[in-house]
């Protein structure tokens, strides 16, 4: 099991554009830059030589209310260089400033 702390750059941008023949093209764009202090965890389960379990969790804020970010996944090994994951990842932000919100 590892416990990780470090940061997380984001970037958001929204385009909206609406085009027809009476208002022409008209487009639209709003984005945010921030950073937040992240807060982690993860680890593997070995259950033979070759299959593990795998997650981590993370949690984080700053320029953000809050960032979470988790992860299962059960990893196959095929040898010393090749090995596959297959799982879960789920990622949210409750991100808000000056009318943008996430």
């Amino acid at each position: 099991m590892d416990v990780i702390a470090g940061a997380r750059y984001w970037h958001a941008e929204t385009t909206i554009g609406l085009s027809g023949s009476l208002i022409g093209n008209v487009s639209r764009t709003d984005s945010a830059n921030w950073v937040d202090g992240v807060a982690s965890s993860k680890g593997n389960y070995w259950l033979t030589d070759k299959v593990s379990l795998t997650g981590w969790s993370m949690i984080g804020a700053g320029g953000a209310d809050v960032d979470w970010d988790v992860l299962a996944g059960v990893d196959h090994k095929f040898n010393d260089t090749i090995s596959a994951v297959a799982g879960y990842r789920a990622l949210g932000v409750d991100y808000s400033n000056d009318g943008f919100t996430t």
